[in-house]
């Protein structure tokens, strides 16, 4: 497209469990911005917080209740409808900036084997 476009509404299938099923029963009720050269700039997505979709979600993503009980637990004793979305700091300075590679952008260096633990 040559310029910054939405992509909302994607499959079930491919995305996590925790995303909120849409009416259609198809897709979930996400979002990512994608930009020229850099990619995916934001993400976000509607949490699902009705207990009996999550749980289903869940069992088809062959998850175990037992594994998510405390994750559970924040639907079955009260939620309200909410959602979250991140944006690639970085990747807003390359775009900012004009830089082509993410890696002259990140304040951080980055060799192999420099970090002591």
């Amino acid at each position: 497209f040559g310029r910054p476009v939405f992509v909302t509404d994607y499959p079930m299938g491919i995305k996590a469990f925790y995303m909120r099923v849409n009416p259609d029963n198809k897709t979930v009720a996400a979002f990512d911005l994608l930009t020229p050269r850099i990619g995916e700039l934001v993400g976000g997505s509607q949490r699902e917080e009705r207990l009996d979709v999550l749980v289903s979600r869940m069992s088809s993503f062959n998850l175990t209740s037992d594994s998510y009980q405390w994750y559970l637990d924040t639907r079955r004793f009260g939620s309200v409808p909410h959602a979250g979305f991140g944006i690639g700091f970085d990747r807003l300075v390359q775009l900012v900036s004009g830089v082509e590679n993410i890696r002259d952008v990140v304040p951080y260096p980055r060799v192999h084997g420099s970090i002591d633990f």
